[in-house]
């Protein structure tokens, strides 16, 4: 069986060669998701699957010993202690309930439950976390624009310091992971449990050799090519205006632009105690000016379907490519699963990574690290919520949950035999291709919501017309600054 197998390789296997690094993120101090209109990133957690997981993982134990007279039954004195985990529905709900029940099987006394958290339960989860109903644990996207940074300056969760010692997660997450989950306080909050990347560029191989393209390895190449496409009948890049356009191309010119340094600093500028290092870099730089330029090359190139500005529709974007109207569509690393595009299509798929802009590259896709499991200090069980906690992260468990939610967890050290039992051959390329070029936290994980709406309306005013590149620049460092005197 599948699950025989994986417990089979996490409970020997030693060999750091068998193990696929997903996400080795460059070293940085702060980092870099983000607010979505339409199809969030949440709502895609709770409604989609990278794939069909086949099996639970079984639990990889040590074979117990016989059991002595009365085991498994719980001594009179002993109480049943309750433990609430909260969660969203869809897979995250699937990956935790999977957790919870191999939980409670090697914890008799302990009831483990999953409240899945209404929208409007999340959408005000600081005075959830910080009220007497609050879950002992809960799963969280951690990001400033859900007041993340509010819950750590108010102090109301528990933090995980000593469990990033004890378990040994330093050692366990790439260093870039570290450095995003470490709070301007120094201290640990949470600890990353998913890992999502973007942007990708998929394409339609059949049209691609109708006209005898092939991946761009140049900008130039690639408006050539969108030209010859056109000239066939085909529109050239489908991608939806809200979350492709303003979000995840802006996400990959800003990749490609910026240097590491400067898109270390970019994503928190609107930070009162950001490093006073930061300050040398605004939005009227050059390699800031130039992530506009692209985009406005991509519009006066034909690159963008026509009324791209219109597409508002993450489905409606889809489907024009997997209807064949389009030779490529950008979205994510979720539609490269055996549940995304493989399914809709009647043709060959293929990917690539937008062309380079700079010799020193920051990385060719971005990655959504922020969700993970939290603590909140008002909940009525801290010590035992912070025993499910440690053991939740283990490698076994680790590996539970990235099956049963089918979708890659932040440690670096899961088995490459564990991803090969439930990424698609595309995702595990995904896998060996962020080993090789690292993959920075995206810009919007770090960004507070005033902010990242203002990058978002920078891009927004530039592609109805109304500022050249250059305007939008000065219009974003004019907004920054005033975020920044909001925040002193």
């Amino acid at each position: 069986m599948a699950a025989d197998r994986l417990c089979s390789t996490l409970c020997s296997s030693t060999d750091s060669s068998s193990h696929v690094d997903p996400l080795l993120v460059p070293p940085s101090t702060l980092r870099g998701e983000i607010v979505m209109t339409k199809t969030t990133r949440r709502d895609f957690l709770q409604k989609a699957s990278f794939v069909t997981a086949g099996g639970l993982l079984a639990a990889c134990a040590a074979p117990m010993a016989p059991a002595a007279e009365g085991d498994g039954e719980m001594a009179p004195s002993q109480e049943m202690l309750e433990l609430r985990v909260g969660a969203i529905a869809g897979i995250v709900t699937e990956g935790l309930q999977a957790l919870a029940d191999l939980y409670m099987e090697e914890n008799t006394n302990i009831s483990v439950s999953i409240d899945v958290l209404a929208d409007e339960q999340y959408q005000q989860a600081f005075l959830l976390f910080s009220s007497e109903d609050t879950p002992d644990v809960s799963w969280y996207q951690c990001v400033p624009a859900n007041r993340y940074n509010d819950m750590v300056t108010s102090q109301i969760l528990v933090p995980f310091d000593d469990l990033y010692e004890q378990e040994g997660w330093y050692d366990a997450y790439p260093e870039g992971i570290v450095d995003f989950q470490r709070q301007p306080d120094g201290h640990f909050y949470s600890a990353t449990i998913a890992v999502v990347w973007t942007p990708y560029t998929y394409y339609n191989k059949e049209i691609f050799d109708e006209i005898g393209a092939s991946p761009p390895e140049t900008w130039d190449e690639l408006y050539e090519m969108s030209a010859e496409f056109r000239a066939a009948g085909y529109q050239p890049l489908a991608v939806d205006y809200n979350m492709g356009i303003q979000s995840h191309f802006n996400d990959g010119m800003q990749l490609r632009s910026w240097s590491r340094d400067q898109y270390n600093c970019m994503p928190i500028m609107w930070r009162s105690d950001r490093p006073a290092d930061c300050n040398e870099y605004s939005w009227t730089d050059p390699d800031s000016v130039r992530i506009y330029e692209y985009i406005q090359a991509m519009v006066d190139n034909g690159v963008f379907v026509d009324g791209v500005t219109g597409l508002t529709d993450y489905q409606n974007g889809r489907s024009l490519f997997t209807t064949g109207k389009t030779a490529m569509w950008q979205t994510g690393s979720w539609d490269g699963g055996g549940s995304g595009l493989v399914r809709d299509v009647e043709f060959d798929l293929g990917y690539f990574y937008y062309p380079e802009i700079r010799p020193e590259r920051t990385g060719k896709v971005g990655a959504w690290v922020p969700d993970g499991l939290i603590v909140p200090k008002s909940g009525s069980n801290i010590e035992a919520s912070l025993e499910f906690v440690a053991w939740a992260y283990r490698l076994p468990q680790a590996s539970l949950y990235a099956q049963t939610a089918g979708i890659p967890h932040g440690r670096a050290d899961i088995p490459a035999e564990v991803y090969a039992e439930i990424l698609s051959e595309m995702q595990l390329a995904f896998l060996e291709d962020n080993n090789k070029y690292g993959t920075p936290a995206l810009f919007e994980a770090s960004s507070s919501q005033p902010y990242q709406q203002a990058t978002i309306k920078s891009v927004d005013q530039m592609m109805a017309g109304g500022l050249t590149p250059e305007e939008a620049a000065a219009w974003m460092q004019e907004k920054t600054v005033e975020i920044q005197a909001d925040q002193s």
